[in-house]
Order: structure tokens, then C-alpha cells, then sequence
């Protein structure tokens, strides 16, 4: 997928010739970062369209590459490795930077250059997405503060710990002036179908969808259906928006009476909702959620633990973990190695 490495060198020699701040003559051109874990199956649908765009208007419409931070082949979540055809200082001035990572994106280091380099290209307005957790980079080197951004939902709340001053949203696609960030997974086809849609139109856009079999094209403002436990569409909205409030105060945890005055119902009749539907308590279900979100943050990052406590609302480590044992029957420590997610405790 990856073009070769002569194309990556006249794409630099295209770009140095026509200046830093101009296009790629002949075609946007859009530089695919790939970081070490990198998803592929975000990676495949963010690249796929932009070939069928070139095969459907019969010319090299977007000219891509990929690159690594120091041009060496980048692992890819799969296990397996996607061949680099530059490094990161070799690409002078794409249209489109894009930057794929995926679990562990916390564990990427990025040197000074390398941090340096990617806020030179957010200086010259250079469009810069987020590819899965790419949001989290954007975030981490200070681009994203007061901007509206999204990220697969996974990291979500780790996102939100770290990065508050980052306005989350909660939906496939979001973009803020010259960034645009999605979830991962296909909806980096959505958002590339979407680019190619404000740069060659709708026609061209409807046809690669076609092509791609894509047929039910999102806008991108749908949510990322992490409420969907429990089958939550089979109970009365009340419910549905109680725990969603759960679900969006996970670190600073509401009382019971703080639920209810917000959905303007008595405590009283909320614990009779609760033992109704699901046979426990809401502060029980509550519970529940900090700890399936605790889960996911134990097994599918390297987050600290006493942050992942923190970050779930539990006052200390010894407390989360006493709780976490007792619903699955390991210690948060030993569900990390059994999940192979053990570089960092």
C-alpha cells in the first residue's frame, strides 16, 4: 500500500523545488506517520480510499506516503511490520499529515526534534489528523488545548484525566479548524471519504464509497455506542440518561441524591428504578461502570495503576484493587500480564 521509496524522494524533491508552505504539484499529497502499534485496520480504511479516488478519476489525484519518526519499519498492531518509505524529517509539506497510532500510544516517545517538527507543520496550518488515538499526540504536544477533538473510546477517559483542558467529544468524527480526529477502526474511512468529498465533491466521494462497499456513509457526529450495555435501548430514557450521567462523571463520582436531582426524580424512586431493571442498587451499577472502565484501561494501556484509580473515582490503589479482584477474580496487576500489557506498572 505504501508507495515506493521513489516516489517518497520526488515528493521531497517536488516539495523543495515549489517551496515548504506549497503543494505536491499534480496531487494532494498526504503523509500517513505511522507509530509503533500503529492500527492497521484504521491505517487500511484511511488509505484505501484515496487509491480508489486515483483509480476513479484515472490520475494520481492524492500522491501519499508513509513514514516512521526515523524511517524504520513501523510494527503495526497486528504484529506485523508496514515498510516505511521516509522518516518523519524527510517530508517537507504535506497537505494532509496524518498521524495512526493505537493502544499503548502513551508508551510512544517522541523526541524533542520529533515534537518540534510535528508543531512546525501545526504552525504552517498544515491539516493534521488524529487517526484512533492519534488525538492523544496532538493532545500531548499542546495542539489541541480549547479545541474539540475525538478519540476511540477505549482512552477516553485517560484522555480526559490528562488533558482537560481539551474539549472530548463523544462521536466518530470531529473537527476543529485544521485538525480532524476520529475514532479509529472504519470510521477513518468515513473521515477520508469525507476529505475527498471537500476536495473533489460528492460524485467522486459516493462512488468510492460504492466501491468500498461503504453503503451507509456516516457524518461522523454519531456516538460511539459505549452505552450499549445491558441492552440500554430496551429502558425508559430516565435510565438511559442516568447512566449516562455514570458513565460521564467517572473520575468525579455523583452521590445518589446528586443523580436523582439531576433527573428530577426522587432518590427513592431511582433505587426502585434500578432494583426493576437490573437488580441492584444504582450505586452499585455505578461501581460497575468505573470498574469495567478501569478494565479496559488495565488491559489495553500501560496507565499506572494508582492513575487508573484515580482516574475511576476510587480514593486509593489498595481500595481499587481490593474491588477490582473481587468482581474478576484477579488483581489489576495480575489481569495486566495475563493481557500481555505488563512494560509498565
Amino acid at each position: 500500500m505504501p508507495q515506493s521509496d521513489d516516489n517518497c524522494k520526488a515528493m521531497r524533491q517536488r516539495a523543495e523545488m515549489n517551496g515548504a508552505a506549497q503543494a505536491v504539484p499534480g496531487g494532494t499529497s498526504i503523509c500517513f506517520l505511522l507509530l509503533d502499534n500503529f492500527s492497521l485496520l484504521s491505517f487500511a480504511s484511511a488509505i484505501e480510499p484515496l487509491r480508489i479516488a486515483n483509480k476513479i478519476m484515472k490520475h494520481k489525484a492524492f500522491d501519499y506516503v508513509c513514514c516512521t519518526l526515523d524511517g524504520n519499519d513501523a510494527l503495526a498492531s497486528s504484529g506485523g511490520k508496514m515498510r516505511a518509505d521516509c522518516a518523519l524529517d524527510d517530508i517537507q509539506s504535506p497537505d494532509l499529515l496524518a498521524i495512526c497510532s493505537s493502544d499503548d500510544v502513551e508508551l510512544n516517545s517522541l523526541s524533542p526534534s520529533h515534537k518540534n517538527r510535528l508543531r512546525w507543520f501545526a504552525h504552517q496550518k498544515t491539516r493534521i489528523a488524529g487517526i484512533c488515538t492519534g488525538a492523544y499526540i496532538l493532545a500531548d504536544l499542546g495542539l489541541l488545548e480549547g479545541r474539540q477533538c475525538t478519540i476511540h473510546w477505549e482512552y477516553a477517559d485517560l484522555f480526559k484525566e490528562l488533558f482537560p483542558k481539551v474539549k472530548l467529544i463523544d462521536s466518530l468524527i470531529q473537527t476543529d479548524d485544521h485538525y480532524l480526529t476520529c475514532a479509529g477502526g472504519t470510521t477513518a474511512l468515513d473521515l477520508m471519504i469525507g476529505y475527498i468529498a471537500d476536495l473533489h465533491g460528492g460524485a467522486v466521494a459516493s462512488e468510492v464509497a460504492s466501491i468500498a462497499l461503504h453503503q451507509d456513509m456516516r457524518s461522523g457526529s454519531e456516538r460511539q455506542n459505549t452505552l450499549m450495555r445491558d441492552e440500554l435501548h430496551l429502558i425508559p430514557p430516565r435510565l438511559r440518561r442516568c447512566i449516562e450521567l455514570m458513565t460521564e462523571n467517572v473520575g468525579d463520582t455523583l452521590s445518589q441524591n446528586e443523580l436523582a436531582a439531576r433527573l428530577k426524580v426522587s432518590p427513592r424512586q431511582l433505587q426502585r428504578d434500578f432494583q426493576h431493571y437490573f437488580e441492584c442498587s444504582p450505586l452499585h451499577y455505578y461501581s460497575k461502570i468505573r470498574l469495567d472502565i478501569a478494565q479496559r484501561l488495565v488491559c489495553r494501556t500501560a496507565m499506572p495503576m494508582i492513575e487508573i484509580a484515580v482516574a475511576c473515582g476510587f480514593a486509593n490503589a489498595s481500595h481499587f484493587a481490593k474491588r477490582y479482584k473481587d468482581l474478576y477474580g484477579k488483581s489489576p496487576i495480575e489481569d495486566r500480564h495475563a493481557k500481555g500489557r505488563s512494560r509498565q506498572q
